[in-house]
């Protein structure tokens, strides 16, 4: 009998996004994580489709949802593609992705494995070193190396012109030069909301559409638990202008990674677009969370674009992050959004601004904050604040005056919102480049020490920074203060602590499952 492979027409590439599936958190248990695809990926299909190329996006997370496990045994005979694409773009897929490309090698040595984001980007000759069945890796911006490659492994398997392309011949490990970065003009054709390229888009939109997935348990719960929406991100642009300690997509880490030397942006127009096709598919929010402009420049950009949602009416709230302050103006265009619970997310990092300054994060003094704040009440504008610790030179008094600095605010403003999350070590940081001007000791370098570490369920990014800090508190003493004192889920103080560990205990002894089988008797 012909089996359904056989019938199927054969994909050029087939994209696999691999959540990093195997993480424990004491109170909720085990969890994946990383569960939005890189928003580049979906146009990455569609680039394709638009060269006469085919392909799809396959997300392992809703497979084993959907279907109790992830077969890929069956997924690539079913698909039968020459190239399979896997994104390694955030460190904590390392694991998985590679044990994902090892298994399909394993079973389908034919097809060709590709990597490509920022980690596989940055560690590209060492994948390729370490692990045989990796067949390319594409550093940096995408498109045109891709169809390039695509063409060429289905004729004459002459690589030396690919541009960005890391590979095996004679000699070893070849590096082609990074001659290609995406332009204005390249992603403002490209459609990025395209769901009907990812295979069971709809299960991605109601379960996977946020950070965190709770195993086993139903949609319901999952809200009720994890208090998260259905969101996505508009693709606003690449690049970025500034070059914060800690993050690994700033202006030096994409020089190194892609070669990018100038920010590309999207038009308005395509803007709105994504905007509407994220209300049609029924997301909740859509997520500007790349502010890649000078102050003014950002106030004249976005504020065009409130006003065309303001005008279209779309049923969508809108969440806007700023790396500097909004004005007035912008103030006064967000608040007549349709969506009344949209918000702006500000990030001061911490209420030191000496601190800030020295980790290249001072964007606006404290005093310049709460005028703005004060302007988002008066306007009924609600606003999320983000705090960190764990940034090299904070000090034991450092974090005593951010949890002060953070209940100041919070007694003052009704709209603001604040959470704090601990700083880890990201590859291509100038944290991670330069880790003794930050007087810092690593604990992960190489791709090797991200792959090991991520091999471990046990090990939680949510308390472990991946670094020690000298003449600053150690890990462990910021972790037991964040969890007293900055944890946005208890916000109990000393109580806390105790109040995770009764949630873990419930967990352990089957309370989620009981009030799980409650909510669905109620639906």
């Amino acid at each position: 009998m012909e089996s359904l492979g056989s019938r199927l027409t054969p994909l050029d590439v087939l994209f696999l996004h691999v959540p990093k599936f195997n993480n424990c958190y004491r109170p909720i248990g085990h969890f994946s994580f990383i569960l939005y695809p890189p928003i580049g990926l979906l146009g990455l299909a569609d680039y394709l489709i638009q060269n006469q190329y085919t392909a799809k996006l396959i997300h392992l997370g809703v497979e084993q949802h959907l279907y109790g496990s992830t077969n890929l045994n069956k997924i690539i005979s079913e698909n039968r593609p020459a190239l399979v694409g896997l994104d390694l773009h955030w460190h904590f897929q390392s694991y998985d992705v590679i044990e994902v490309a090892r298994k399909i090698k394993l079973e389908h040595p034919e097809v060709a494995i590709v990597l490509g984001g920022f980690t596989a980007s940055l560690f590209a000759e060492e994948i390729l070193r370490n692990f045989p069945f990796v067949d390319f890796v594409i550093r940096g911006d995408a498109e045109v190396p891709l169809c390039t490659l695509v063409q060429r492994f289905k004729s004459d398997h002459d690589y030396h012109s690919v541009p960005n392309l890391s590979y095996r011949d004679c000699s070893g490990v070849a590096r082609n030069p990074s001659t290609y970065t995406a332009t204005s003009e390249i992603l403002e054709h490209i459609c990025f909301t395209d769901f009907t390229l990812m295979k069971d888009y709809q299960c991605f939109i109601d379960c996977f559409a946020r950070y965190v997935h709770l195993t086993g348990f139903s949609e319901h719960l999952q809200r009720l638990v994890l208090a998260q929406n259905k969101s996505y991100q508009v693709y606003v642009g690449r690049g970025c202008i500034h070059n914060c300690s800690y993050c690994g997509g700033g202006s030096e880490a994409q020089a190194l990674i892609s070669e990018r030397k100038h920010v590309a942006t999207r038009s308005v127009n395509a803007i709105i677009s994504s905007v509407c096709d994220l209300a049609r598919y029924g997301f909740d929010f859509a997520c500007f969370a790349l502010d890649c402009f000078p102050a003014k420049q950002a106030d004249d950009y976005y504020v065009a674009i409130l006003g065309e949602i303001k005008k279209l009416d779309l049923p969508i709230n809108i969440e806007v992050e700023l790396y500097s302050l909004p004005s007035t103006r912008f103030i006064k265009s967000f608040s007549r959004l349709p969506g009344k619970d949209s918000y702006i997310t500000l990030s001061p990092h911490t209420h030191n601004e000496q601190l800030r300054e020295r980790n290249n994060l001072y964007r606006y003094s404290n005093q310049a904050l709460e005028e703005c704040l004060d302007s988002m009440e008066e306007h009924g504008v609600n606003c999320h604040l983000f705090f960190t610790c764990g940034l090299p030179f904070e000090t034991r008094g450092d974090l005593e005056e951010l949890a002060k600095y953070q209940r100041h605010i919070r007694r003052r403003y009704r709209r603001v919102w604040t959470k704090t999350c601990m700083i880890e070590i990201e590859p291509g940081s100038s944290m991670s480049r330069n880790s003794a001007m930050y007087d810092l000791k690593l604990e992960r370098k190489s791709f090797a020490d991200y792959y090991l570490y991520h091999s471990q369920p046990a090990r939680n990014h949510y308390l472990e920074m991946g670094y020690e800090r000298r003449a600053c508190p150690d890990r462990g003493e910021v972790s037991d203060f964040f969890c007293r004192n900055l944890c946005s889920r208890f916000k109990a103080g000393w109580a806390s602590p105790i109040l995770c560990k009764t949630l873990a205990a419930a967990r352990k002894v089957g309370a989620f499952k009981v009030i799980d089988r409650v909510i669905a008797l109620g639906e």
